[in-house]
Order: C-alpha cells, then sequence, then structure tokens
C-alpha cells in the first residue's frame, strides 16, 4: 500500500492503544505539503512510524507505507481511506468532483441527511494523477500505476533461517524450538507475558552480496498470536556510504499470517545492505507494539530478495526445446481444516500433464504423487489430520517444467476422548494415607474423613500443540453422595499446579492449586449419574502451552457444620463410569467467519475466574433452590 502523496508521518500506530479491536486498528496519518491530512486503516504491516518524514520523495519505495489487512474494527481485509482538509478533521470525498455547481454527490448526500452528517460537506479535487478504476462513470480515470518490483522468489534470493548460523538468540536459549511446522519444518517460539516481557530477541544477520534487496519475514501458522510484533531493520545508507548505518522499524500483525489472500512471506520493506563496516540484519524485539494481552510471539526465516528491473523487448523468440512452462500453484482455501480440500493450479504454456507431489515437510523429503494427467486440479478426501504441502509441474514429449512455488494447508482432527490415566483422592482426617487404589473419589466433608478431595489427570500430549479447541468438557460419574440437607451442592474444577502420582498422593503431599477456579458444577444428593463441566478455557491453555498439564483438581463444600460430599467412580471402577474429557476440535469457528483471512490459532484464554466472580449463587430465603457457596480450596 502507498501514499498518495509526499508527506510526513503524524502518526503510525494502533488508532486505539488499549484496544486492538476498535478503530481502524493499525493506520498511518499522513501530513501533506497541502495541509491536507490523508488516513489509511485496517493495516496488518506498517512499514513507517511516527515522525518519519519525506515519505514518497525519494524512490518508488520510500511510498510504501505497509500492507493492508483487517486490524480494527473490520468485516474483512480492504484498505480505509479519509481524507481531511487543512484545519479540519471532517472527512470529505477523498474521490474528489470535477462537475458542474450543485451535482457534488457527497454534498448532496450530507445536504440531504443533516441527522447523520449535521451540515453539508464539499468534495476537493487534489489528484494529480486520476486513479485507475472500473467504474468509470463516476469519475474519469488514469492509468494504473506500475508496481515496484516486490517477488520474495526473485532469482538470487536468499534465506536465513533459524537454525543457520547467522540466526542468533539474545539471550541465548530463550526460544522454544518447534520441530512440527515453519519454514523447512521447523520454527521458533516464546510466550510474551504482558506485565513482563523480558529482553528476549531474534537477529538474523546479512550475509549476502551488497545490493538492494526486498526484506520478508516468515511467519509460520503456529504459536503467532502477537498482533503487532517489531521488527528493526538495520542496513546501510548508500553504496556511496557504505560506513552510514541506519535503523529502520517494521510492525507485523503475525496472527493475520498466513492467510487464503498471502502467504506465511510478509514484505516489510526494501533496503540497502553492505557489510563492509559492521553488520546488516533484521531483528525481532522483545516487546510488541502496546500490547493489551499475554501473546505468544513466532521467529523462523528472513528472506532477501535483490531488486531487480526489467526490460521487456518487443521480440518473438522460439523456444528449444519446447519444454512447458512452470504451472503456477493457487493458495489452498482450506480455512476450516477440513480433510476434503481442492488443489489447483494455473494452465502452463505448452503443458501436455501435470504432476501433483504432497509431502509433509516443505523440503518434499518422502514426497508421493497424487495426481497425473492433463487437468489443472485435484480433490482430496478423507485426509488424516497433519500439514500437508504440494507442489506441482508441467510435462510434454519434450521434457518437464521445474517444480511451481509450494502452497501448503493444515487438517484439524474434529473429536476424541481422552480417559483418566491417574485419579484418586486426598483426606484431612487421613493426612498420611493414599486412596489411589480405590474405586471411588470424593470432593466434600465427611466424619472422620474430615475434608476431602480428589485429583484427576489425562494424557493430552498426542494433541498438537496449536490446535484450535471448540470445547473440553470433563466427564464424571457420580456413585455415591452424604446430604441430611438433600439440596444440590457446587463442584468446583481447579488446576493442579505441581507433579503428583496416583499411588503417593495423600493430604500431607498433595500438590498445588491455582488460585481461582475454572468452572462448577451443580449436582442434586443421591442422583447418581453421569455430570459434566465445561473446562476449553483450561484446555486451550494447557494447548498453547500457557502451563503444564498436571491434571484437575475437584472441590465440594468442605464446612464440618455442614457435612456433605458427593462421590465419583474412578479409573480403578467400573471401566464404563471412569472419568473422561471429550475434546472437540475447532472446524468453523467465529474468528474464522467474521475475517476469512485468518488462520485460526488456539487463543490464550481468559485467566480463570476469580472467587468473587460467581459468589451471586442463591442463598436460603429465596424462591429459587439452595445451592452450597463456591468451595475455596482448604490449605494442607
Amino acid at each position: 500500500m502507498r501514499a498518495a502523496a509526499p508527506g510526513d508521518v503524524q502518526y503510525a500506530g494502533w488508532r486505539y492503544p488499549a484496544n486492538h479491536q476498535a478503530g481502524e486498528g493499525l493506520y498511518v496519518r499522513i501530513h501533506h505539503n497541502n495541509d491536507y491530512h490523508t488516513i489509511y486503516g485496517h493495516m496488518s504491516v506498517l512499514h513507517v512510524r511516527t515522525d518519519d518524514e519525506d515519505i514518497c520523495e525519494a524512490d518508488e519505495f520510500s511510498c510504501i507505507l505497509g500492507v493492508s489487512g483487517s486490524t480494527g474494527s473490520s468485516t474483512g481485509p480492504h484498505l480505509h481511506f479519509e481524507l481531511e482538509p487543512p484545519g479540519s478533521t471532517r472527512s470529505v470525498n477523498p474521490y474528489g468532483w470535477i462537475g458542474g455547481a450543485g451535482s457534488d454527490p457527497w454534498e448532496n448526500e450530507t445536504r440531504n441527511h443533516p441527522e447523520t452528517y449535521g451540515f453539508p460537506h464539499i468534495s476537493y479535487d487534489l489528484w494529480l494523477r486520476y486513479p485507475s478504476i472500473t467504474n468509470g462513470d463516476v469519475f474519469p480515470s488514469g492509468a494504473p500505476l506500475t508496481a515496484p518490483p516486490i517477488n520474495e522468489n526473485e532469482p538470487g534470493a536468499f534465506t536465513v533461517d533459524d537454525g543457520d548460523t547467522g540466526f542468533i538468540e539474545s539471550p541465548a536459549g530463550c526460544w522454544t524450538v518447534d520441530n512440527t511446522s515453519g519454514w523447512a519444518g521447523d520454527h521458533c517460539w516464546r510466550n510474551v507475558p504482558l506485565g513482563d516481557p523480558g529482553n528476549c530477541t531474534a537477529t538474523w544477520n546479512f550475509p549476502g552480496t551488497p545490493g538492494q534487496y526486498n526484506v520478508f519475514v516468515y511467519v509460520p501458522n503456529n504459536h503467532a498470536t502477537t498482533d503487532a510484533a517489531q521488527y528493526t531493520i538495520r542496513h546501510t545508507e548508500s553504496p556511496d556510504r557504505p560506513w552510514s548505518k541506519q535503523s529502520v522499524w517494521a510492525a507485523v500483525d503475525q496472527f493475520d499470517y498466513p492467510n487464503i489472500y498471502h502467504s506465511s512471506w510478509t514484505y516489510v520493506g526494501t533496503y540497502y545492505f553492505n557489510n563492509q563496516h559492521g553488520t546488516d540484519y533484521v531483528r525481532l524485539e522483545a516487546q510488541s507494539l502496546n500490547a493489551i494481552t499475554d501473546t505468544m510471539v513466532a521467529a523462523d526465516a528472513v528472506r532477501f530478495a535483490p531488486v531487480v528491473y526489467r526490460t521487456y523487448l518487443p521480440l518473438v523468440m522460439k523456444r528449444w526445446p519446447p519444454i512447458p512452462d512452470t504451472p503456477v500453484l493457487n493458495p489452498i482455501n482450506n480455512p476450516n481444516g477440513s480433510s476434503g480440500y481442492t488443489v489447483s493450479w494455473q494452465a502452463a504454456y505448452l503443458a501436455s500433464t501435470y504432476i501433483l507431489q504432497e509431502a509433509t515437510n516443505a523440503n518434499f523429503t518422502g514426497a508421493v504423487t497424487r495426481y497425473s494427467g492433463t487437468g489443472t486440479s485435484w480433490t482430496a478426501s478423507g485426509t488424516a489430520p497433519g500439514t500437508y504441502y504440494y507442489r506441482v509441474k508441467a510435462t510434454n514429449s519434450w521434457g518437464d517444467s521445474g517444480w511451481s512455488n509450494t502452497q501448503q494447508t493444515t487438517v484439524w482432527p474434529t473429536t476424541m476422548t481422552f480417559y483418566s490415566v491417574a485419579d484418586s483422592m486426598v483426606q484431612l482426617g487421613y493426612p498420611t494415607s493414599n486412596f489411589g487404589s480405590l474405586s471411588d473419589m470424593r470432593a466434600g466433608y465427611y466424619g472422620s474423613s474430615q475434608a476431602m478431595c480428589s485429583l484427576v489427570r489425562f494424557n493430552l500430549s498426542g494433541i498438537p500443540s496449536g490446535t484450535p479447541i471448540g470445547q473440553a468438557k470433563l466427564w464424571l460419574y457420580m456413585n455415591s453422595s452424604y446430604d441430611p440437607q438433600n439440596i444440590p451442592r457446587i463442584i468446583a474444577v481447579y488446576r493442579v499446579t505441581t507433579a503428583w502420582t496416583e499411588s503417593n498422593v495423600t493430604w500431607n503431599t498433595q500438590p498445588g492449586y491455582s488460585s481461582m477456579y475454572y468452572n462448577v458444577v451443580s449436582i442434586p444428593h443421591a442422583a447418581f449419574g453421569w455430570y459434566s463441566v465445561d473446562i476449553t478455557n483450561l484446555m486451550r491453555e494447557w494447548v498453547n502451552g500457557q502451563y503444564s498439564n498436571y491434571g484437575i483438581w475437584l472441590f465440594g463444600n468442605e464446612s464440618p457444620i455442614d457435612q456433605n460430599f458427593r462421590g465419583f467412580s474412578t479409573r480403578e471402577g467400573a471401566a464404563n463410569r471412569r472419568p473422561y474429557l471429550a475434546v472437540t476440535y475447532d472446524v468453523g469457528t467465529s474468528t474464522l467467519q467474521s475475517n476469512p483471512e485468518a488462520v485460526f490459532i488456539s487463543p490464550l484464554s481468559t485467566p480463570e475466574t476469580p472467587l468473587d466472580a460467581l459468589k451471586t449463587l442463591p442463598v436460603s430465603g429465596e424462591v429459587t433452590p439452595l445451592l452450597s457457596p463456591i468451595p475455596t480450596p482448604r490449605l494442607p
């Protein structure tokens, strides 16, 4: 996206730094020499920052403000463009009007609807070169501008990956390596807590031949939830001043990439690089721009693609031998991770047939041929969960073309059931006894046992990190209860925070628990059977790596003057009554429906619900049934 005219950047950043979902999101305001202002909103990448001067004066690359997107309050990717006249913040028609007096459509619209606009607004014709549009009956159109040569696959491009010698993490070891996805099959990531982002950075040093390069950063489809990762690009001022180094800035909405419109390669600007006098580099900073929540940031690869200008001569050249052109593989439209999708490509000149390959890694090691024929598409069905990479080449009797560009898609699983691998209870009245072998576990207070609470754990290692969780429910079978008042009782779910074993846990050795609970379930007395409690938020935190999975605490009402308990079957009891988790994977989320660009990654959930937030339950004397108060864990 380029500036409409030369000027200075008055502001670049979040329209509302405290609410990234509001207004124009990431946007730029430029002050022009004629005192007009232009505004560019809903951007996904910023190449300029506040107080940058001389925009669109050095060369065509200096006109580029960033990449359009769908940040802020937006229903889909588009450019929000405004024009403000001198001394006013009231937007006017940026398209202008050159017709006769009284026929300005913008003036007529605002005059006829004073309840909306207040008073008439007037169009201003500021164009030195009319924009190129298809609706020619509105305004005369000019020829389209020639786009600058920006191509991440330009011959001579080279890539510095997170595993290469040119990649440096500081301090060492502050990034976590994920070997399941990314450029060349892996990437680095880390959690960035809002209150303590740390000082962990990633740097890709420029190792190539001096010259002007388009710079692209690779955003993997996993562990990238930050909406404004900040990059610093250190480069050389010009070929004749190799000792003069400059630092520029870019912000990238990592959560938005990749999507159906853009690959994982994200353009962050064009610069001259020369390592003659010190290192030129790209660095991912520790903190995002105006962060408002805990996020995850990913560091993968950086590509330096040379800027190449071409002159096309009006010559007709014969091709010999007449092998076909290399086909272009289209983006795969599978935003919901379905097992059925279509891979298609554009017809190649001189092609007779095509060969489509599939692999589970970007290097195509162990690739298999999925299609061979004259068509230009292939439809997958019943594909197993995982990430798949595709490439295609054209063939004829003279030979084969090169392999096309690569496209990928991820198939998510749908539903799974996980049975408990450890469950037990602890009792205050028997502080050194272990109950891991019993077929019953309880929560509440009873006789000599005194306070009783239970633990249960599930093996979730088979769920890939970042899998989108739609819903997770804990199911418990109540097989015993004691309750002289015969009223419903609350059982609360807390997160276990330290390790424990079924055969050794006692009241005195019990593990820790979260300071706040996740959810509750109300269970009547003696109504034996299955009960469920939603733990979706906790499940998302486990899958995203925010917390380690040590299991779940179950707490009941532990009042000695109002004794009661609820007992549940354990895995040592009947096989058809053991605790289990029912997990539904999200293959059609509201996030994807409201923003078609997004590739969904399970968000970091809202922290556990505070105790006070749910203490609005009925009390004795009201018309509604009496429920016990929210259980508060008893310290051992």
